[in-house]
């Protein structure tokens, strides 16, 4: 167990401590605290990934606990706050549509023995707007409800827009298989 895998583990471990603080705070501390468990999960997801390709430690199992643990603890934010907030339950029910396309996408170039080889940068670009609106959205639960409802319309856009960038990717891999 190299490094990488250790702080994808650290991260998935994290997902039941923060949803436990943040759905239990009462008072401001508690919400920046939740802030801070998500903060450190989001450099945490920043840090594998570079300590892996930078020493050359990425490994099959990295591979799947990585975004194992993106999508745990993405689905677990859009969860806990749906429970404090009822708007978030659209967001939430987009990302499972968008994941769960890309998923069967994926599963099919599986068979044909394709590899998408780690996130693109509109994949990238999309975690690091999702980490830092929620960072809002937990640090402030007395954000006004318009504020809210803009930040997961921006949310809401740029996973979209990194759906629909993938789109042209999953084609093209699985052409080049049709085309064999």
């Amino acid at each position: 167990m190299n490094l990488p895998n250790l702080l994808s583990i650290f991260r998935i471990v994290l997902i039941p401590v923060f949803s436990y603080v943040y759905l239990t705070a009462q008072e401001q501390p508690w919400f920046y605290i939740a802030a801070l468990i998500l903060l450190v999960s989001g450099l945490t997801d920043l840090l594998d990934g570079l300590i892996a390709r930078k020493f050359n430690l990425v490994t099959q199992l990295g591979k799947i606990l990585d975004p194992l643990a993106d999508k745990l603890t993405q689905a677990a934010a859009c969860i806990v706050l749906g429970i404090r907030n009822p708007g978030f339950w659209l967001i939430l029910a987009l990302f499972i549509v968008k994941e769960l396309l890309m998923l069967a996408a994926g599963v099919k170039l599986y068979r044909r023995d394709h590899r998408l080889d780690g996130a693109r940068w509109f994949g990238k670009l999309y975690t690091v707007v999702f980490y830092v609106i929620m960072l809002m959205i937990v640090a402030f639960p007395n954000l006004e409800s318009t504020w809210v409802f803009g930040l997961l319309l921006v949310m809401a856009a740029f996973m979209l827009f990194a759906f629909v960038m993938y789109i042209p990717v999953f084609l093209r891999l699985n052409r080049r298989d049709d085309s064999k």
